[in-house]
């Protein structure tokens, strides 16, 4: 099996984005893992044939975050991400500093769906919004691959979910805190 790569039109509008969404529920997403959780999240893929090649592609796709005009992006996570164990406990520790960092920058907003939220939309899957000029294009993710989406009604219905999930996410110092209290119980 060969690592999952989104699609080069998708890398594409990625990079020309303006504003980035995304939520996951099940690891952190490409924008803000570290490389030790990026490789450990990829050595547990089974039969990942290349993984530095996996590994150079999503730090590529960070440099989007370093740009001159670096996009708005909004993550929403599941609190599941926190509590799962990618890798060592350094290389969680080092993981959450990095939110917290990123976190830190006027551009990035980093929100947590705690457990107690219960069942939400987001439960089918992860997706990533962009915005690019006046579009929105979308990616929903999927085991083996995933699945780029142009037609506006299902971009739509997307942009609904993210806000319905978000809906039920802690507020950015309630997320920071919880992020910052994992931390401290891996210290």
């Amino acid at each position: 099996m060969r690592p999952r790569y989104p699609t080069k039109q998708y890398i594409q509008y990625e990079s020309a984005a303006d504003v980035i969404k995304v939520y996951h529920g099940q690891s952190l997403p490409v924008p803000v893992q570290t490389y030790e959780y990026a490789r450990s999240l990829l050595l547990a893929g089974a039969g990942a044939e290349n993984i530095e090649g996996a590994l150079e592609v999503r730090l590529k796709r960070q440099e989007i975050l370093n740009r001159a005009r670096p996009p708005r992006v909004w993550i929403l996570a599941d609190e599941t991400v926190l509590c799962r164990r990618v890798g060592s406990v350094d290389v969680m520790c080092d993981q959450f500093r990095r939110l917290l960092e990123l976190g830190e920058l006027p551009n990035i907003t980093i929100r947590i769906v705690p457990l107690s939220a219960g069942a939400h939309p987001g439960l089918d899957g992860p997706f990533q919004i962009l915005t690019v000029g006046s579009r929105d294009i979308a990616y929903a993710g999927a085991q083996i691959g995933g699945r780029l989406i142009e037609a506006g009604d299902e971009v739509r219905t997307l942009g609904v979910r993210f806000d319905e999930i978000g809906a039920e996410a802690l507020s950015r110092s309630a997320s920071r805190s919880l992020i910052e209290q994992k931390l401290k119980d891996l210290t």
